[in-house]
């Protein structure tokens, strides 16, 4: 028999649902492609966001630095 999930756990797996639903939602109304490009654009602004609140210069550079590897490779 499976144990109850924790506090923790539960609260990641409605984080996972939430997300899916949300990516779901997007390609919906927009399309394969331009869909799981607003939700990327969505996952950006929000992991930004949050590093920018904590002060986390490290996180939001490695974001950056992401950003722009997904840059370089769509545009060459």
């Amino acid at each position: 028999m499976a144990r109850p999930l924790l506090k923790s756990e539960l609260k990641a797996q409605r984080s996972r649902e939430y997300l899916m639903g949300q990516r779901a939602s997007l390609i919906e109304r927009h399309g394969e492609d331009l869909g799981a490009f607003y939700f990327l654009v969505m996952l950006v602004q929000t992991h930004g966001r949050k590093a920018l609140k904590r002060g986390d210069v490290a996180g939001l550079r490695a974001l950056a630095h992401d950003l722009h590897a997904v840059y370089v490779k769509h545009t060459q």
